[in-house]
């Protein structure tokens, strides 16, 4: 922010950036790319009025070395509560090896400027069937993020192909809890769901996410995968602590493997359960996010932390609860954040 005295008009505006959050929306949030950076991806930046009178201002976006939004300045017109998405194309871009692309927003209102920096990633799921072995050496050509919590890096890599979703998750660690051996114990759950889902906000609302917990079996690699959530289950049912037992997923595979202080979960999950509502196919959007309970050092690591959720997208109702999970008295973010099925990353 950059200004100590706003008029009541710009007040709005810097709502956007600083105010608590009245329901499930961010305040302005720059979403993930989900076309190749060099292709020129349409974008889009979803912002919120929070406050009581309309806000009225103009807003551009300011990319990462030669890049260059269009248009250059959008003027947004939004009543109190209401929310927007605005979309916006990107020229002279190119792919960043870290995955990382630091995004400026300013939003403008009676001359005065607030600003919103975030780092957005590339959010892409290329086509690739890896040997589910617990190695990596199958994951070069996929699209990782990374993040670090407490000086421990995540990484998370996705691919698909018409049978399967595969996910590698690789989580600095200094030792391995399996299910078998501790409780709390590790583990990683990952949701998927339709593009233009989203989370209820009662717990009598129906769930639109399909949602699997991951975890070690033993330290010999083994690793077993729960469903612990698919469309039309109530949210109640999915916020209440339930046992495992009963929901296995036998036709998922699943490798941990815990070598230099880095536990790898590789597996995949068949799509046969969830085509009618995802359907996997080159340019379809989907819906995607990650939390790892690491009880014995991180705690719990939220992949919408890192993709930039603001405060608005803490849900309680987002994510499934379970024995031995790393929940705190703050809820997680949103289960579901824009990704994209593509042919490759190149």
């Amino acid at each position: 922010m950059r200004s100590n005295a706003f008029p009541a008009a710009f007040l709005i505006a810097a709502l956007f950036f600083s105010a608590p959050c009245r329901a499930g929306d961010p305040l302005v949030w720059v979403e993930a790319f989900t076309i190749p950076p060099a292709h020129s991806p349409i974008f889009h930046v979803a912002v919120k009025n929070p406050g009581e009178t309309p806000l009225e201002a103009a807003m551009s976006v300011k990319l990462p070395g030669p890049w260059t939004a269009v248009p250059e300045t959008v003027d947004v017109s939004l009543a109190p509560g209401e929310a927007t998405r605005v979309r916006f194309e990107s020229e002279q871009g190119t792919e960043i090896a870290a995955n990382r692309y630091p995004v400026e927003v300013t939003i403008t209102s009676d001359g005065r400027t607030a600003t919103h920096q975030q780092e957005v990633f590339w959010a892409g799921t290329p086509f690739f069937s890896p040997e589910i072995d617990g190695r990596i050496d199958d994951w070069n050509d996929a699209i990782p993020i990374r993040f670090d919590v407490e000086a421990k890096t995540t990484t998370v890599a996705t691919y698909w192909n018409r049978r399967r979703f595969s996910v590698m998750i690789a989580v600095e660690q200094d030792a391995l809890r399996p299910i078998d051996d501790a409780t709390p114990f590790d583990a990683v759950q990952i949701s998927l769901a339709p593009d233009g889902a989203a989370t209820g906000t009662t717990p009598d609302d129906e769930a639109q996410r399909f949602e699997f917990l991951l975890v070690a079996v033993g330290t010999d690699g083994e690793g077993k995968v729960y469903q612990l959530a698919e469309p039309g289950m109530k949210l109640a049912r999915a916020a209440k602590t339930r046992p495992l037992e009963g929901l296995e997923l036998e036709a998922a595979e699943l490798v941990v493997r815990h070598e230099d202080g880095v536990t790898y979960y590789e597996g995949s999950i068949p799509f046969g359960p969830m085509r009618a509502a995802i359907r996997p196919s080159e340019g379809r959007a989907y819906q995607f996010s990650v939390l790892v309970h690491d009880p014995g050092g991180a705690g719990l690591r939220d992949l919408g932390h890192a993709l930039g959720l603001g405060p608005c997208r803490r849900n309680p109702l987002a994510w499934s609860r379970f024995p031995g999970d790393s929940f705190g008295e703050t809820p997680p973010y949103d289960s579901k954040t824009p990704w994209r099925f593509i042919s490759s990353r190149h």
